[in-house]
């Protein structure tokens, strides 16, 4: 057994999963009274704990709590940890999710208890990506402890290493050699648990984390834990049994091991169903984290040439909802359905807050800039991205000729619209080119200006032919510069995808086939099961249907 073993209170607080958020949240304070009390019973008893939003939820209906947790905060026995708002899936949100992660809990952490954590906490998700050390360090974190993935669902010669990203950022890490939630009534479990731990865990380092307390619904280290852990130290003097944060062990190791290994991957991989079950959870967060950042980016630029304030309070909150929806068991899938009626009402209202401030940013930004001199009607087209962006754009207009700045004009088609059964017209898409955080004028000639207006047949210029678009489709062919799909036309199957560039097929064989697949033996996480390859039957006897084609786009 090793000589030291840093025992680290914890209670896994899974604030919704096969449960509604607010049983999760009755759940918070019932564990972290519980957690408090146990303080003032056993003056060596330490205890830590991850995610901000748990506080945030506690100071709403019991401050007072908060300042008996800031006490113990600055006594070092209360220790948050984590420097996130929750332990989220570790692949699946964008990067500026994880951003506003680390930004909004640490800023909590700090406002709140005055420091901020230092210990990445993300022991119960399901992979992590190689760029999290970048994230974590530029959070305040140096050092990561982890469960999943498993010794058996990934070997690695050490359970400690520097993590360390591509672009060179790295943090000590640490993979639990044991559950995070470890209980015992004797000391014959409390020994048989401390063997086996020490016993996997695969280190230089002469000491060992021990995980204990209760999960998933919260709980935390109980009386009997704590009696049994101080009843072993004095029975063990060979052994030095500390009540712990996990911090002290990972300064410990830095004492103890000048060699630690280096590595620079990703940490996968566990539960891989959970990349695309409930994908309606999924496209929702993607669309709230595009959309705040959209709406954020709008806002900061009205700000610096209007003098118009940012609404940050409304953007904090809108992020506060999707970074809980990020949560590892609701953005995995994992979650019972009544928890997503709730992950979908906190999306939707982050996505409305979005549209609402992204709306107001460009209408005031699009009204201040002087058309006057314009022939004609002004189409302004915004970039939040910090490059440059060729794109596509759709207008609910049917119109015969578009001009960019210079007033050149620009090719434009003709395509269904939605206002067609009513107006009997089509939109008009049209590419443009908008400079880095900034904007773009085009106008719309009216007829008695129009340098090059063309009448419009269906989809296509009478005068000219297709042949000459950029862009084209034929019976079950799309093609443009660079590529050539072939689409089989009995099945539906893409039979082949032909760089140009390369003059090579980049298809082995028939590409996005629609197949079922046989996995009832799987659960909602498809544990220990990463393939998917059990086959019973698949869609064919496909109707192709051209329709749009045009020197713009093309659609099979």
């Amino acid at each position: 057994m090793k000589k030291k073993v840093y025992c680290v209170g914890n209670a896994h607080l899974d604030p919704v999963w096969m449960w509604k958020w607010q049983e999760g949240s009755c759940e918070v304070k019932a564990t972290l009274r519980s957690a408090l009390d146990r303080m003032k019973e056993y003056p060596s008893f330490r205890f830590v704990c991850s995610s901000a939003i748990i506080f945030q939820w506690l100071e709403e209906f019991d401050p007072d709590m908060i300042g008996e947790i800031r006490q113990r905060i600055a006594e070092g026995r209360f220790i948050p940890v984590g420097g996130w708002m929750i332990q989220p899936d570790c692949n699946n949100p964008g990067g500026e999710g994880f951003a506003r992660q680390g930004l909004y809990a640490q800023r909590y952490f700090y406002e709140t208890f005055g420091k901020t954590a230092r210990v990445g906490y993300n022991v119960d998700s399901f992979g992590h990506h190689g760029m999290l050390p970048q994230i974590l360090k530029k959070s305040g974190m140096d050092y990561y402890v982890f469960m999943r993935p498993s010794p058996s669902e990934k070997e690695m010669d050490t359970s400690l290493f520097r993590w360390r990203s591509k672009d060179g950022s790295q943090v000590l890490a640490y993979r639990l050699a044991h559950r995070y939630c470890n209980v015992f009534e004797t000391q014959e479990e409390l020994q048989g648990l401390l063997d086996t731990m020490c016993e996997q865990a695969k280190t230089k380092v002469d000491a060992v984390p021990f995980f204990y307390g209760v999960g998933n619904h919260g709980g935390g280290p109980t009386k009997r834990n704590i009696e049994n852990l101080l009843l072993y130290q004095q029975e063990h003097p060979e052994s030095e049994i500390v009540f712990s944060d996990i911090l002290d062990f990972f300064e410990e190791c830095q004492r103890q091991d000048g060699s630690i290994p280096i590595y620079g991957d990703d940490l996968q991989h566990h539960a891989s169903g959970c990349y695309s079950a409930v994908s309606a959870i999924k496209d929702l967060i993607r669309r709230g984290e595009n959309g705040l950042y959209s709406a954020e980016i709008y806002a900061m630029i009205r700000m610096a040439l209007m003098k118009k304030p940012v609404p940050t309070g409304q953007i904090r909150d809108a992020w506060r909802n999707i970074c809980f929806a990020h949560f590892h068991d609701s953005m995995g899938g994992c979650s019972i359905r009544e928890a997503y009626k709730d992950m979908d009402a906190m999306c939707m209202e982050a996505i409305s807050v979005a549209s609402r401030l992204e709306n107001n940013a460009l209408q005031a930004l699009s009204w201040a800039i002087d058309t006057k001199d314009l022939r004609g009607y002004p189409i302004v087209v915004f970039n939040p991205h910090p490059w440059e962006i060729t794109e596509t754009v759709q207008i609910n207009k049917q119109v015969a000729e578009i001009v960019d700045v210079n007033g050149r004009p620009v090719e434009l088609q003709h395509v269904y619209s939605p206002t067609t059964p009513c107006y009997g017209r089509s939109d008009t898409v049209f590419q443009v080119t908008v400079p880095p955080l900034g904007y773009t004028t085009y106008q719309i000639m009216d007829p008695e200006y129009a340098v090059n207006a063309t009448k419009y047949r269906g989809e296509l210029r009478e005068d000219r032919d297709e042949r000459a678009f950029a862009t084209r489709a034929y019976d079950n062919v799309l093609e443009n510069e660079y590529l050539r799909v072939e689409i089989d036309g009995s099945t539906g199957y893409v039979k082949s995808v032909y760089d140009k560039e390369r003059s090579r097929n980049i298809l082995c064989g028939d590409a996005a086939v629609p197949v079922v697949i046989d996995e009832h033996e799987h659960d909602a996480w498809s544990h220990g099961k990463n393939f998917f390859d059990r086959e019973i039957g698949r869609f064919s006897e496909a109707e192709l249907l051209v329709t749009e084609r045009g020197p713009v786009r093309a659609c099979i």
